[in-house]
């Protein structure tokens, strides 16, 4: 997964630069937006331990229309045994329906051997509302409904898998404070609030341009699911330190 992720974002960054070497634009005039991240992560929950992660982040944006890709995968082993090994995809389109409001679909989908739910999938539409939208500060609230298909890790990898599924809310908000010119602080906080079991994820992040268009990260994410299966924790926290290469 490790290495789809690294091939995606290297084929992305090529088709955008070729793009707008095509159409003699300057590269801020491309519809084409992304991150890349590699870097070190420190994992305490269910798995206490260090290990790689890889994120892609790519967003395409015409008119009134905004799509975002994300991806996320990080993974260790310790003497040929797996000790962590967890995988993020997300695909989101918002269309703004005035300057400050907006409509969203959105598709996230989680993968990890060692949590309480071996695997999720939320699929959610709703309503957004950019409450502040400066150059300095944004801050964007959203509320929506749909379905979770949800498998707790008991039931994996053996035997018929058994998914808990139904309709699920979801609430959610993001923040993004351009401090400097070249550094920012985000911080994002989603919540999936299904019957059988409600996930929550909070992720705070700082930015800060090194040289170019490559810069440094770091964050720290918190991820809970109130009902878990016997054995395991509810909580599992992330922090993590990168160098990204943005487009």
């Amino acid at each position: 997964m490790h290495k789809m992720l690294i091939a995606l974002s290297i084929l992305l960054c090529s088709y955008w630069n070729g793009a707008v070497a095509q159409d003699g634009q300057a590269a801020d005039a491309s519809p084409w937006s992304g991150n890349f991240g590699l870097g070190y992560l420190s994992s305490s929950g269910n798995t206490d331990d260090s290990s790689t992660t890889t994120d892609v982040s790519v967003g395409y944006a015409v008119a009134a229309w905004n799509h975002l890709f994300k991806g996320r995968a990080y993974g260790a082993s310790k003497e040929d045994e797996t000790t962590a090994e967890a995988y993020q995809l997300g695909w989101k389109s918002t269309y703004d329906i005035s300057e400050f409001d907006y409509v969203f679909g959105a598709l996230d989908w989680n993968k990890d051997r060692f949590a309480g739910f071996a695997e999720q999938f939320f699929q959610t539409l709703g309503y957004g509302r950019r409450v502040i939208n400066t150059e300095i500060l944004i801050l964007n609230l959203e509320i929506g409904a749909g379905f979770a298909q949800q498998k707790p890790a008991a039931e994996f990898p053996g035997g018929p898998a058994s998914r808990e599924n139904g309709a699920q809310g979801n609430l959610g908000g993001n923040l993004t404070w351009n401090f400097s010119e070249t550094a920012a602080f985000e911080q994002a906080l989603y919540v999936f609030i299904a019957s059988d079991n409600t996930f929550w994820e909070s992720v705070s992040k700082v930015r800060a341009g090194l040289i170019g268009n490559a810069g440094l990260a770091l964050s720290y994410t918190i991820k809970q699911n109130t009902d878990v299966p016997a054995g395991f924790k509810k909580t599992d926290r992330f922090t993590a330190i990168s160098v990204d290469y943005s487009f």
